[in-house]
């Protein structure tokens, strides 16, 4: 998968989100394939944690008792926009995003 400026912009990307690559590119070395393969790869991971979260809080309502229940709820308030700050959420969904749009046009191919 080629990654350039242009696609980026085209995907969705906006220049201040393109700038904000650049200069992670700058500061910590690596391309903009990598960088974007990254940030795909940071989203997915966040996501996944997110699914877990609320499966285990719909476990543990139906299983436990509601102390547990609401200790779980007030930690997931806390942690999981933690987990999405963290993620840089904005940029890794965009990056996920073109990702997959990238690869269904390279297996129409």
């Amino acid at each position: 998968m080629k990654v350039s400026e242009e696609a980026l912009l085209r995907s969705g990307f906006s220049y201040s989100d393109l700038q904000k690559v650049k200069n992670n590119m700058e500061n910590f070395g690596g391309t903009l394939e990598e960088i974007v393969h990254d940030l795909a790869k940071r989203f997915t991971i966040a996501k996944w944690i997110t699914i877990v979260a609320f499966a285990t809080l719909l476990f543990t309502s139906v299983l436990s008792t509601k102390n547990n229940t609401l200790s779980l709820a007030f930690a997931l308030i806390v942690g999981l926009p933690l987990v999405w700050y963290l993620t840089p959420a904005r940029l890794a969904f965009k990056a996920w995003r073109y990702k997959n749009y990238a690869s269904k046009i390279e297996s129409d191919r």
